[in-house]
């Protein structure tokens, strides 16, 4: 049996991380390491130069290959939740007569009519994200597989991103050899992690704050609404602390990496008698922090966001030590930092591991037929019952648009 390798990707400006992960013969995921490096010629999250960008993705990929002596020919790519717009769409279908029961096909059909109408010129469908299938008018669920019907409807939120990003990052991947299997909006993985915690509430709003900006989604009871983001992250802290202290930036980064907690700043800075004593670097990191939580906060009620409770991830501003109880303050709700276990020590792969685990949860290995189970238990799963065969239809929908893409950039390389 070929051996089943999950990898995924993230790009950020200031990093690129990349996690490896196999299933094992019972179909277990193994989460097996994951590499960082300093990012080269991302700016904004936009690729500035493939070429360098292809070197740094290159030494990641390189650095999984050597763990498991093995060749890594694919992987699934983050798109950060700033950079996608969510559109509705819906589409329905009539069965056949003699197709008495819902099946997979039907999902996949009804799915891609949801896409048809929406009139796109520079940007193209990633995800397709089903959150509602109506049988017969009547009978609302999440998954109609096996119901008996006439007819299939259902309700998608549309993930779409601009055509030029898509295209410069596969101009990256296709220079180095390596397919990309999937383009995920990174909210999603984000938000699966976040699922499987004890502190999930069904109204959330997801911040992921980078080097350059910050990407947020809202969640409402599970299903995506809306995404934007604010040109604010840690970079404007590292380069404030480096104006104002005449320093390099690689000498600023390092100081707002100390052990500083936001809560007792805050106290400081409070009473009048500590405010000259207060360090520089402390005042810095405080009011950009404060900044960057405050237009969040004010760009989400003027969207109308019914929030239970906030996620912070990235490596932006949620490492910083007392950052929950700030953001509680200014947010008024309650915040729960994403760091799952896999990452305690490299706590900036946190997006490439939640793309691994999002694509393994979508694998069909605990739904399959009782044939598969034996399967599992004689250690010998064949590569087609691994496919993802969810609803989501998210490879399939990819692989087209990814495919046509590809073949107009056939004259670069």
């Amino acid at each position: 049996m070929d051996k089943q390798y999950i990898v995924g990707v993230d790009l950020g400006s200031f990093k690129v991380s990349a996690t490896l992960g196999i299933i094992d013969d019972y179909g277990e995921l193994k989460v097996l390491d994951s590499t960082v490096l300093e990012s080269q010629g991302i700016e904004n999250g936009e690729i500035i130069d493939i070429n360098s960008v292809a070197s740094v993705v290159r030494r990641c990929i390189n650095n999984l290959e050597l763990i498991v002596n093995d060749q890594i020919k694919e992987v699934y790519l983050g798109i950060p939740a700033g950079m996608c717009n969510i559109l509705e769409g819906k589409g329905e279908i009539t069965l056949q007569k003699e197709a008495d029961k819902i099946e997979e096909y039907h999902l996949e059909e009804v799915l891609t009519l949801s896409k048809v109408d929406l009139p796109l010129t520079d940007e193209e469908i990633i995800d397709i994200i089903p959150y509602r299938y109506t049988v017969d008018n009547d009978i609302e669920i999440k998954n109609p597989i096996g119901l008996s019907a006439n007819r299939l409807e259902a309700n998608t939120k549309l993930v779409v991103a601009k055509k030029s990003m898509i295209i410069s990052r596969i101009k990256v991947f296709q220079s180095i050899d390596i397919e990309i299997k999937a383009l995920l909006i990174q909210s999603e993985p984000s938000k699966d992690m976040y699922k499987e915690t004890t502190y999930f509430k069904e109204n959330a709003m997801i911040i992921d704050t980078g080097s350059d900006g910050s990407d947020v989604a809202y969640y409402e009871k599970g299903i995506l609404v809306d995404t934007f983001s604010i040109p604010l992250g840690g970079s404007i802290i590292t380069k404030d602390i480096a104006f104002c202290n005449n320093i390099n930036n690689k000498s600023a980064e390092s100081l707002k990496k100390k052990d500083i907690d936001l809560n007792e700043i805050l106290i400081d800075t409070k009473k009048e008698e500590h405010l000259m004593q207060s360090n520089i670097v402390e005042q810095i990191i405080l009011a950009r922090v404060e900044e960057i939580l405050s237009l969040i906060e004010t760009k989400s009620r003027e969207r109308e966001y019914e929030i239970d409770s906030i996620v912070l991830l990235g490596g932006g501003i949620s490492l910083f030590k007392g950052i929950g109880d700030l953001a509680n303050g200014i947010m008024n709700k309650p915040v729960y930092i994403l760091n799952p276990k896999e990452t305690s020590n490299k706590p900036l792969a946190i997006n490439s591991l939640g793309i691994v685990k999002n694509v393994y949860n979508e694998l069909n290995l605990n739904n399959n037929s009782s044939e598969i189970q034996e399967d599992k238990q004689t250690k010998n799963i064949d590569k087609e019952d691994l496919e993802l065969k969810n609803s989501r239809i998210r490879k399939r929908n990819n692989k087209s648009f990814i495919s046509k893409i590809k073949k107009a950039l056939d004259g670069f390389f």
